[in-house]
């Protein structure tokens, strides 16, 4: 639970730092560049409205009617035609800023004021921003001769945006020189329409037109949202007739340049390779603003949000799942987030695709080494706590092959080495002593005797009370368990020695020694116990065999079987001791005392037989020993040396 909770918390601190990088990054328009980059691959999000039309002057009409520029009694035929054929408006993306023959511009103004319904494109040249608007420092509309019979006067101008050169929206309103406010063409369609009226006013959301809002970014600008599919038809067509009759009815029709050749081409989100046709920017701005398609990025807050969750669901995801699992999920979070992106921008919502994409990759990468850290910590503390059970190395051996170690932990049978040491007169020693002190001794003497063991590499099984168990060859094997184990009998003594010498606690409670017992055979070592606690032990004859050894080992002794002695043979002194009587067993056991520096073989009587036929199982601190023989010398405490063949 408490492993739960921290990651839990982690993962809320992985979330609120990301969220508020991104809150910082979003305020200071920090990506805006990329984030409209990313955006560019949603388009088209809507269809093309079918009530808008182009014709278009592209090369085969420049080839089959006449050169650029057309002289203007052809554009008056052009408008001629598709008021004859029924076009409700007529948005003409060409400027007739310069007078041409007057005949010609007055055929040109006849066709325009009879269609009634054309709308006339103005450049503006801009050197400044108005608080709302951009304000043009020179504004040039038709002649007048073209322009009095026109339904409007409109702007036709196209921005790009500064860092790629790509258009995205389009000034909805310009201002004029003289303070007029002039509509795009495509603004000015729609209000001729009839969709708007009354005049345009600026609201904190937009452009007001009588009963509409046009939602409106930075100086009255309008997000495009461009759409394919468009009806474009060469003015030569139309101009001789080719197109069916009714094609136009009804319908919005702008003219303008098509030919790559007159140089009216913008890059936009749909093809920033060749890119497009002015003419097919102002349509999709009609269509955008007919359809009510707007494009409206999510607010800072939301989006910060939006953040803060992504990155906590990876977190947790890193935290509580597995390693091949979490990266997994981890993708998957970030494939739906995109899935929900496009989804909502076919609805009109622009979700940030930056922020969020940074989150899912920081949240995993800091996820994944807060895991990382914890888990190197839980090693080492494990490690640590191990390692007063085991040797270090061996604790290292089973963290590096788990599966190994496992495998070795369900219980195996194979030879081994245990051994038990019993401190001599230690309850004696205790009569009269506080509990405080009583431990503290204890924990000298157990302290000594488990540092002999952890110097051999063998393994702590269990204290029981001033006994200690421990075996060797397991977990981990080792072909000398026999001869370390009789070293670490020998160092146990040494230091116990050493310890009632230099240790105030040991001087205070001083035992006449410590018994030792080895038995080298096999046994059954692995977890052992029940479904909620198990041991890692061994069990065995071996096991009871080493704790009767124990049980008649006098202080200062250590007696081992006839098979320990023949593995460690030529390494140690060794001495004969009586046959050894257990109970459960015919034959007396033959066993030997592993001589110590300074130590000599006791003399026995012939036929003396050690008795350890008495119940005692290795879980029960054994008996105390028999008096020692005659000629028994005690050793005096000296420097810790390995013992000598």
């Amino acid at each position: 639970m408490r492993h739960a909770g921290r990651r839990i918390w982690s993962s809320a601190l992985i979330a609120l730092v990301l969220a508020s990088l991104a809150a910082l990054g979003l305020g200071a328009g920090v990506f805006h560049g990329l984030q409209l980059r990313l955006t560019d691959t949603l388009f088209p999000a809507v269809a093309a409205d079918p009530r808008i039309a182009v014709v278009g002057f592209d090369d085969r009409s420049l080839s089959e009617v006449q050169r650029w520029p057309w002289d203007r009694d052809l554009h008056a035929r052009l408008i001629d035609a598709l008021a004859a054929d029924g076009a409700a408006l007529v948005g003409y993306d060409v400027t007739f800023s310069e007078p041409s023959e007057p005949e010609d511009d007055r055929e040109l103004g006849r066709a325009i004021r009879e269609a009634g319904n054309v709308v006339l494109g103005a450049t503006a040249t801009f050197e400044g921003r108005g608080e709302r608007v951009l304000r043009a420092a020179r504004f040039e509309p038709p002649v007048p001769a073209i322009a009095e019979g026109a339904a409007a006067i409109a702007h036709v101008n196209v921005i790009p945006d500064p860092g790629d050169g790509v258009v995205r929206s389009i000034p909805l309103v310009v201002e004029t020189p003289d303070g007029e406010l002039v509509p795009s063409l495509s603004f000015a369609l729609y209000l001729l329409e009839g969709r708007a009226g009354g005049p345009i006013t600026f609201r904190p959301e937009g452009i007001q037109a009588g009963g509409t809002l046009v939602p409106t970014g930075r100086q009255a600008n309008l997000d495009v949202n461009f759409a394919e599919g468009f009806d474009v038809y060469p003015a030569v067509d139309v101009l001789e007739g080719n197109i069916p009759p009714g094609t136009f009815r009804d319908r919005i029709v702008l003219v303008g340049a098509t030919a790559i050749g007159l140089g009216d081409i913008k890059i936009t989100p749909l093809d920033k390779a060749s890119g497009q046709p002015g003419v097919l920017v102002h349509a999709n701005a009609l269509s955008t603003v007919r359809n009510a398609a707007y494009l409206t990025p999510l607010g800072r807050a939301p989006s910060v949000a939006l953040v803060f969750l992504l990155a906590l669901l990876v977190a947790l995801a890193v935290a509580f799942l597995g390693v091949w699992l979490s990266p997994i999920v981890t993708a998957g979070i970030g494939v739906g987030y995109a899935m929900l992106a496009f989804q909502r921008f076919d609805r009109g919502q622009v979700l940030n695709l930056v922020y969020p994409a940074i989150a899912i990759v920081l949240a995993y990468l800091a996820a994944l080494a807060f895991r990382y850290l914890t888990e190197v910590r839980e090693r080492r503390r494990v490690t640590r706590t191990f390692t007063r059970y085991l040797a270090g190395d061996v604790v290292e051996e089973v963290l590096a092959s788990p599966e190994e170690a496992f495998a070795t932990l369900q219980g195996v049978e194979r030879p081994i080495s245990v051994l038990f040491a019993d401190l001599r007169g230690f309850t004696s020693a205790s009569e009269g002593a506080t509990p405080r002190e009583v431990v503290a001794a204890l924990n000298v003497y157990l302290d000594a005797m488990t540092q002999a063991v952890m110097a051999e590499g063998g393994t702590i099984d269990k204290f029981m009370g001033d006994c200690v168990m421990a075996f060797w060859n397991a977990p981990r094997e080792d072909p000398e368990h026999a001869d370390k184990a009789v070293r670490a009998a020998v160092g146990m003594l040494d230091r116990i020695d050493r310890a009632v010498v230099e240790k105030e606690e040991a001087r205070l409670l001083q035992v006449k020694g410590c018994g030792v017992g080895v038995a080298t055979g096999e046994a059954v070592v692995g977890n052992i116990g029940s479904s909620e606690r198990l041991d890692y032990t061994v069990v065995g004859d071996t096991v009871n065999t080493a704790s009767r050894l124990c049980g008649v080992a006098a202080a200062g002794q250590v007696v081992v079987t006839a098979e320990t002695a023949r593995q460690v043979e030529g390494k140690v002194r060794l001495a004969d001791l009586p046959p050894l009587a257990v109970k459960g067993k015919r034959e007396p056991l033959r066993v030997f005392q592993v001589l110590r520096e300074g130590q000599e073989a006791q003399a026995f009587e012939e036929g003396a037989v050690l008795d350890a036929t008495e119940d005692k199982g290795h879980f029960e601190t054994p008996v105390e020993a028999p008096p020692k023989a005659a000629g028994y010398t005690p050793v005096e405490p000296r420097p810790e040396q390995p013992p000598q063949a």
